[in-house]
């Protein structure tokens, strides 16, 4: 009899312990700060405000500097097309082919004037095929990987960059 006993309350603390979490408040992401903002506006030299998606930033302000290297995929040497396809991942959950080429195959071309953030931007560079890629950000900046500077933040308006760019993509 005192096993069946013990057995009972085991069951109904076992059941009591496993019910919904309904009840349990869910923790609430907060608003970055205005202190953030300036900060991250300060280290990227852009204007970063509430209307700009703030995971994207905070993502390309933890890589700037970050030396480029052909192949590469590491914290310490990447490339810029596994900056780009480890952006995608991080920070809309999506992933990309692996070569430059091969994002500018799979996105949607689109014209200049109608980029948004998160949107490709691709070039040829001493190459007759697309041979590099960034994340446009805003206001003709972009996100890429400089073979000589690493990961940093150039104007599609600079004139290497208008010389070398071919199109711009929105990941289908």
């Amino acid at each position: 009899m005192k096993n069946i006993g013990l057995f009972c309350i085991l069951v109904v603390v076992t059941l009591a312990s496993c019910k919904s979490k309904k009840g349990v408040p869910q923790t609430k992401k907060t608003e970055p700060t205005r202190k953030e903002y300036r900060e991250l506006s300060e280290k990227l030299n852009l204007d970063i405000d509430k209307s700009d998606n703030i995971k994207l930033y905070k993502f390309v302000g933890n890589w700037l500097g970050v030396p480029h290297k052909l192949g590469s995929c590491t914290s310490s040497a990447i490339d810029c097309s596994c900056f780009v396809q480890l952006l995608y991942q991080q920070v809309y959950g999506n992933k990309l082919p692996r070569t430059a080429a091969e994002m500018h195959k799979d996105s949607k071309e689109i014209k200049p004037r109608d980029l948004t953030e998160g949107d490709l931007v691709f070039f040829k560079i001493n190459a007759k095929k697309v041979s590099h890629v960034g994340v446009y950000l805003k206001e003709g900046w972009f996100a890429h990987v400089s073979t000589s500077k690493g990961v940093m933040i150039n104007n599609l308006s600079e004139a290497y960059y208008q010389k070398h760019y071919t199109s711009a993509g929105r990941v289908k």
